[in-house]
């Protein structure tokens, strides 16, 4: 009977040793995950591109977007942006956005072509692109707000640093 409780008393302090392996963190979210996004009053579901490889790939290849689906591209400053639709099967409108997430004007893009669609403002830090026609068809318009709230949401759930990107 003295070696049964013995054992277990030694087999409870062993359990609680502080000792343990750490527990790998959770697996990050890739760039094929969608994030609730609201843009004005309509929530959207976005992809982030973050890394530069992300962003260079961007929507190439992808030949439907859903009524609702994009992607947000994200920077570490403000500035001017260029992109261009190479390899890219859909047309597509995108929205330059400040820091404050206030939408300051609204592209659209033709696929395929290999000119560069440039902001006018040097002030974006987020670019957006959805589906040509999606900002007008949805009353989304400069002035309106992107909610930093929901992408400080998913940046933080992609693994990636938040204040790097946002305020």
């Amino acid at each position: 009977m003295f070696r049964l409780l013995f054992l277990a008393l030694a087999f409870g302090f062993v359990a609680c040793d502080s000792r343990r392996p750490e527990v790998a963190p959770a697996r990050e979210l890739g760039l094929e995950t969608r994030f609730p996004v609201r843009m004005g009053v309509v929530l959207t579901q976005l992809q982030l591109a973050i890394s530069d490889l992300e962003k260079a790939r961007g929507l190439m290849g992808v030949a439907r977007l859903e009524e609702a689906q994009g992607m947000a591209f994200l920077y570490d400053v403000d500035g001017e942006m260029s992109f261009w639709m190479k390899n890219t099967l859909i047309d597509l409108d995108i929205a330059f956005v400040a820091r404050d997430g206030t939408v300051l004007e609204v592209r659209t893009m033709t696929a395929g072509e290999t000119e560069t669609t440039t902001s006018v403002t040097k002030e974006a830090r987020i670019a957006v692109e959805m589906r040509a026609g999606w900002f007008r068809d949805f009353g989304v318009k400069p002035g309106d707000k992107v909610s930093l709230e929901d992408l400080r949401s998913a940046v933080r759930d992609r693994g990636y640093d938040v204040k790097k990107f946002l305020p």
